[in-house]
């Protein structure tokens, strides 16, 4: 007897599913195993099968076609994805874990996927080919490079305009791990690369943002002298949950069980985690830390306000009191690590702080496409004068004192200013007025001079102009703001940052 339940009763009433969480449905309502195998072998429209390949072999997920585009769709995939342990899902939570949005040069290091080709392993390259095929995930080229983000109509916002606070973030946390492994002799002195620099290189099939060769006993298996490798990834905002920290404890126990002559030590490094994502990576045999536990909870706040004073540097540059600005300086200078990952955005602070006394309003990190090229490029400061109708494109070029701009940097910038001139004329104000200034806290080579000189001479509707760290001082001292050219010479024209701090080791020390 033919048991009055369908498929697409169970579709309309809860959803889409796989199919043998279907078949099992089917069953328990009185169908037998065979027919209900059956049934879901023959499906005809309007029920589907999602035509991506994203689940483990001989796993269908179905739907009806009005379900296609719904948010109730997107969440049952994802779902779906994780319990069936989709290498796809873990992608999808680790680019969940950086706010929906990443470069797609990070993107390896989250998706939990293989950077090399290794038999029945999904390659990264494929994970983000079929998740953007999936429309999960959508590429776009934004400046410096192409970024990878959620689908706007998935699960989620795309942040991606505070990917770059975050990312300057991170990379001061990984330049303090650095020093901190240097310091205790975690791993090889000279050889702990971090994310941005040629020298990262995968550990076997997978990417960290940090490695290093390390000889401790621990990470060695038999007699052979072969080192392992501490591995670390880093996240600056936010909260990871038990699904978000899953792509490392992927990683990290593939390279424990591949390894052969050697083992990996794994940190995962977040601003906050929840109980379950502890528990899932202390029970992985992972450390999970924060910038408190590793460097004590002074700088783990300062860190968080960075990361706070990035995301509305325009509102800290306008205040009417340099005295939150020059309070943060003071605090941040006592982490270590490669002063110009500090340098920079702090310069870029101070500039915009001395740029708004003559502007109608100042805007900090604004991006731009040119409309004939499709091209971006990013302003540091863009200062508005005349109720938007003449525009300055401030380029912010921070340097160790005694420091030199070069003249392929200033031939890098002048190529960008026509970017920049299309596409603020295309947002803003098509008869806009559009100049540019390059300043540096340094000096600027005497080719770069040169240049500079020749190009300003030459252009007559985009005008260039630029400062150097004297000049940038003396317009402090005329615009009487004597606690700013204070700050710019004891921190920026006189001493590195990193002489004036204590040392990481002693930051590092528990917190009384």
């Amino acid at each position: 007897m033919e048991v009055n339940v369908s498929i697409q009763d169970y579709l309309r009433d809860r959803g889409p599913a796989t199919a043998a969480t279907i078949g099992a449905w089917l069953q328990a309502h009185g169908v037998k195993a065979e027919a209900a195998r059956k049934r879901l072998s023959r499906v005809l429209p309007p029920v589907h099968s999602f035509p991506v390949p994203l689940f483990p072999k001989g796993t269908r997920f179905m739907y009806l076609q009005d379900q296609r585009e719904s948010e109730r769709f997107w969440t049952a995939l994802h779902r779906d994805l994780r319990t069936s342990g989709s290498v796809y899902g873990m992608a999808l939570d680790g680019l969940l874990a950086r706010r929906g949005a990443t470069t797609a040069a990070e993107f390896p290091v989250i998706s939990g996927a293989t950077v090399v080709p290794i038999k029945r392993q999904v390659t990264a390259e494929t994970v983000l080919d079929r998740l953007e095929a999936a429309r999960l995930v959508t590429q776009i080229n934004y400046g410096e490079g192409p970024l990878v983000l959620l689908h706007q109509s998935t699960l989620g916002l795309a942040d991606h305009q505070g990917i770059k606070s975050r990312a300057t973030v991170e990379r001061i946390i990984l330049d303090g791990m650095r020093d901190w492994a240097r310091n205790i002799g975690a791993a090889s002195y000279n050889q702990i690369a971090v994310r941005g620099e040629e020298t990262l290189k995968p550990v076997q099939q997978f990417r960290f943002d940090l490695v290093g060769p390390s000889y401790l006993l621990p990470l060695q298996r038999g007699d052979r002298r072969s080192p392992g490798f501490l591995v670390a990834d880093v996240f600056s905002d936010g909260e990871l949950d038990e699904f978000h920290v899953r792509y490392f404890l992927r990683k990290a126990k593939a390279l424990h069980t591949t390894l052969a002559s050697a083992t990996i030590l794994p940190i995962l490094v977040a601003n906050e985690f929840t109980p379950d994502a502890l528990r899932a990576g202390h029970a992985a045999g992972v450390l999970m830390a924060t910038p408190k536990t590793l460097f004590g909870k002074r700088v783990g706040e300062a860190l968080r306000t960075l990361l706070t004073t990035l995301n509305n540097a325009a509102a800290y540059a306008s205040a009417d009191s340099p005295n939150r600005l020059i309070a943060l300086i003071e605090t941040l200078k006592d982490i270590e690590g490669r002063s110009q990952n500090l340098r920079g955005p702090l310069f870029e602070l101070l500039a915009a702080y001395l740029v708004r006394r003559d502007a109608v309003s100042i805007d900090v990190g604004v991006r731009v496409r040119d409309p004939k090229t499709a091209e971006m490029a990013e302003i540091d400061i863009l200062k508005v004068l005349q109720m938007a109708s003449q525009f300055v494109a401030i380029e912010c070029k921070a340097r160790e004192p005694g420091g030199i701009v070069e003249v392929d940097e200033v031939q890098h910038w002048l190529r960008k200013t026509s970017v920049i001139q299309n596409g603020l004329r295309q947002n803003r104000d098509r008869e806009a007025e559009v100049s540019f200034e390059i300043w540096t806290t340094g000096d600027f080579s005497a080719e770069a001079l040169a240049l500079l000189t020749d190009q300003k001479a030459a252009r007559t509707r985009s005008r260039i102009d630029w400062k150097s760290g004297s000049d940038v001082l003396a317009l402090a001292t005329k615009l009487r703001e004597k606690a700013i050219g204070e700050v710019l010479r004891q921190h920026f024209l006189n001493h590195p940052l990193a002489t004036i701090t204590p040392k990481l080791e002693k930051l590092a020390a528990p917190t009384r």
